[in-house]
C-alpha cells in the first residue's frame, strides 16, 4: 500500500512539473510580445505538439494572437483570438476569456469594423461584470468610450465614459482612473460641453494634488491647455503653464508626463510668438534624444524652423529645415538604427583587429632588423636562419591581416547590399505615401495598405538583420521560424540538428538566410528544400537553372560563411533541379 502511495506520489509530481514547465513557457513567450514577437511565436508553436490542458490551450493562443497583432498580421491574429475564446470558455478561465474577447474587439476596431469591436467589447463586460475586476472594467470601459467617440456618437461615448470614471474610482488604481478621467474630459469638450470637460479636467487635479502625484497633475495641465488654447483664453492657458513650469521640476526630466507639457507649451508658445522661449523647450526636448517623445524629430525640427523665421534667423531656419527633411529621407533614423547596430558592432570590431594586427607587423618587423644587425654582427650563418624563421613569421601576420581585411570586406558587402535595399525601397516607398497625402485625392485605404507593404518590407528587412536567438531552440525551429513568411512550399528534415553548437549553427543559419533571398529574388521556384544530415547541408530549389554562373555578393557571403567554419560549398545542376552542397564539421 505504502509503495502504491509512493508510486501514486511520484507521478502526480512529474505531472505537476510538467504543467509548470508549460506555464513558465507561455509567460516566457507572453513577455517577449513587444520585444520580440517572433521568437514569441514560435516559442508558441513549439508547445502547439504538447499535451495542453483547456486552460493552457486557451492562454497559448491569446499569446499567439497578441504576437500576431505586434507583427500586423491582423488576420491570423483574429483567429488566434477566436480559438483562445473557445478554449478558455470551455475550461472555465473567465479572465483570458474576457481578455481575448476584448483584444479581438481591437483586432476588428483597427480594421475599420466598430461594430463588431462593439459587440466583442460587450461580451467581454458582461464577464467582467460577474468578477472583482474594477482596474480591467474601467479600461474596457474606456476603450468602448473612444471607439464611440471616434465615429462621432459622442452621446453613447459619454454614458460610457462616465460608468468608465465612477468605476475607476472604486478601484483606486490611480493610473486607470487619470485615463479614465482625461478621456470623459475630452469626450466630453470635443462634444461641445466645454465647461463640462474643463470641470472634469480640473477635477483630475484635484484628485491628483490632494495624491501629492506631480507627475498626473502636470498629465492633466497639458490637456487643460490645450482646450484653453484652442477656446482663446490666452490668461487661462499661461496660468496653467505657470502652474506646470512650478511643478516640472518635481518630474523625472525624461517622463511622458514632462515630456507632454513641454511639448504642448512650445507649441502654444510658437502660436503667441514667444519664438525664443518655444526654441528654448525645444532645444531641452532635443538634449534628450533617447527619451520617448510624442513628436518626431523631424516634425520637431520643423516646428523650430518657424521659431527661426519668427525671430528673423533665416540661416538658423533654412538649417532647421534641412534638418527636418534629412531625417524623413535618411537611414539614420532610431529604428534603422537599431537593425543596423550588429553590422556596426562587426565593423567595428573588423577595424580592431586590423589596426591590432597592423601594429603587430609593425613591431615584427623592428624586431626583425634588430635581430639581423645583431646576429650578422656576431655571425653570419646564424643570421641568416634566424631571418628566415622571422621571415615565415612575418607571412602568418600578413595572412592574417589579409584574412581580416576579408572580414572586412564581408561586412562592408552586407552592409552596402542591405544599405542600398532600405534606400531603393523604403525610402522610395515612403516618399511616394508622402506624395500620395499631399495630392489629398488618394483614398485613405489605399495610403494604409502602402504603408502596410512598407511595414513588411522593413520587417523582413529587420528579421535578416537580427542575430537568430538559439537559446531553447533547435536549429529546425529556428529554420521554420525563418521560412514561414515565404511563398513556396518549403520543407525542412533537420532530424540531426538539436544537438549543434550553436557557435557551429550559426553560420548555417545565415547560409540558409542569404540562400533563401536569393532564390526568391532571382529564381522561379516554386519548391525548396532544406537538409541536414550529419555533417552535410543540402539546399534545393526546382528553379529555372542559372545560366550565367552561380556568382554574386548574396553568393559570395556564403562561400565567406562557409569558410570560417572550415565548410566547402558546391554548386551543381541535378536533372530539374538545383543542389546546393555545403559540407562541414561540426566542433
Amino acid at each position: 500500500m505504502r509503495h502504491s502511495f509512493a508510486v501514486f506520489l511520484c507521478m502526480a509530481s512529474i505531472c505537476l512539473t510538467h504543467a509548470n514547465n508549460i506555464d513558465r513557457q507561455l509567460e516566457k513567450a507572453d513577455s517577449l510580445i513587444e520585444t520580440d514577437p517572433q521568437t514569441a511565436l514560435t516559442l508558441c508553436r513549439g508547445l502547439s505538439g504538447k499535451e495542453l490542458s483547456a486552460r493552457q490551450k486557451g492562454i497559448l493562443y491569446h499569446v499567439e494572437g497578441n504576437a500576431l497583432f505586434a507583427q500586423g498580421d491582423n488576420a491570423e491574429a483574429k483567429s488566434a483570438f477566436k480559438k483562445s475564446i473557445e478554449a478558455t470558455r470551455a475550461a472555465g478561465d473567465s479572465a483570458t476569456w474576457a481578455s481575448a474577447l476584448s483584444d479581438l474587439g481591437v483586432c476588428y476596431r483597427v480594421t475599420d469594423r466598430p461594430d463588431s469591436a462593439l459587440m466583442m467589447y460587450n461580451k467581454a463586460l458582461e464577464i467582467l461584470e460577474k468578477l472583482d475586476a474594477d482596474a480591467e472594467k474601467a479600461s474596457l470601459l474606456t476603450s468602448i468610450a473612444v471607439l464611440y467617440a471616434n465615429q462621432g456618437r459622442f452621446a453613447e461615448s459619454i454614458k460610457y465614459g462616465r460608468r468608465a470614471f465612477e468605476t475607476a474610482k472604486k478601484s483606486g488604481d490611480m493610473e486607470c482612473l487619470m485615463y479614465a478621467g482625461q478621456t470623459l474630459g475630452i469626450v466630453l469638450y470635443l462634444s461641445g460641453d466645454k465647461d463640462g470637460g474643463l470641470s472634469i479636467e480640473r477635477e483630475m487635479v484635484a484628485i491628483a494634488e490632494r495624491q501629492g502625484m506631480p507627475r498626473y497633475m502636470l498629465k492633466t495641465y497639458a490637456s487643460i491647455i490645450d482646450m484653453h488654447y484652442k477656446d482663446g483664453h490666452r490668461d487661462s492657458v499661461e496660468h496653467y503653464m505657470a502652474l506646470g513650469r512650478s511643478i516640472l521640476p518635481q518630474v523625472p526630466e525624461a517622463s511622458v508626463e514632462a515630456l507632454g507639457f513641454m511639448e504642448e507649451s512650445y507649441v502654444v508658445l510658437t502660436a503667441y510668438g514667444q519664438y525664443q522661449e518655444s526654441l528654448d523647450l525645444q532645444k531641452k526636448i532635443l538634449s534628450m534624444r533617447g527619451a520617448g517623445t510624442f513628436m518626431p524629430f523631424n516634425k520637431l525640427y520643423q516646428r523650430m524652423a518657424r521659431n527661426y523665421k519668427g525671430l528673423g534667423d533665416i540661416e538658423r531656419m533654412g538649417e532647421a529645415y534641412e534638418r527636418a527633411i534629412a531625417l524623413t529621407d535618411s537611414l539614420h533614423g532610431l529604428e534603422v538604427d537599431r537593425q543596423l547596430s550588429e553590422f556596426d558592432v562587426k565593423y567595428d570590431t573588423a577595424r580592431r583587429e586590423l589596426q591590432i594586427a597592423t601594429l603587430e607587423i609593425q613591431k615584427e618587423r623592428q624586431l626583425l632588423w634588430t635581430i639581423i644587425t645583431v646576429i650578422i654582427s656576431i655571425f653570419m650563418i646564424t643570421g641568416i636562419i634566424v631571418w628566415m624563421h622571422l621571415r615565415r613569421r612575418n607571412m602568418r601576420r600578413r595572412m592574417e591581416l589579409e584574412a581580416a581585411r576579408q572580414q572586412l570586406e564581408a561586412v562592408d558587402h552586407e552592409r552596402a547590399r542591405f544599405a542600398a535595399e532600405l534606400h531603393d525601397g523604403v525610402c522610395s516607398d515612403l516618399t511616394g505615401i508622402a506624395l500620395l497625402i499631399q495630392t489629398g485625392r488618394v483614398p485613405q485605404t489605399e495610403i494604409v495598405d502602402t504603408i502596410d507593404n512598407v511595414r513588411k518590407e522593413v520587417r523582413s528587412i529587420s528579421h535578416s538583420l537580427m542575430p537568430p536567438r538559439f537559446e531553447g531552440l533547435t536549429f529546425e525551429q529556428l529554420l521554420e521560424g525563418l521560412t514561414r513568411d515565404y511563398p513556396q512550399k518549403i520543407t525542412i528534415d533537420c532530424a540531426e540538428s538539436a544537438d549543434m553548437d550553436s557557435t557551429v549553427a550559426f553560420q548555417p543559419y545565415r547560409i540558409v538566410q542569404e540562400w533563401l533571398s536569393n532564390v526568391n529574388r532571382h529564381s522561379e521556384a516554386t519548391e525548396l528544400h532544406i537538409a541536414l544530415s550529419g555533417n552535410s547541408l543540402v539546399l534545393t530549389d526546382n528553379g529555372a537553372p542559372y545560366t550565367s554562373g552561380y556568382d554574386g555578393i548574396g553568393t559570395e557571403t556564403m562561400k565567406r560563411r562557409s569558410m570560417s567554419i572550415g565548410a566547402e560549398m558546391e554548386f551543381e545542376r541535378n536533372t530539374d533541379k538545383n543542389v546546393l552542397s555545403i559540407r562541414f564539421e561540426q566542433k
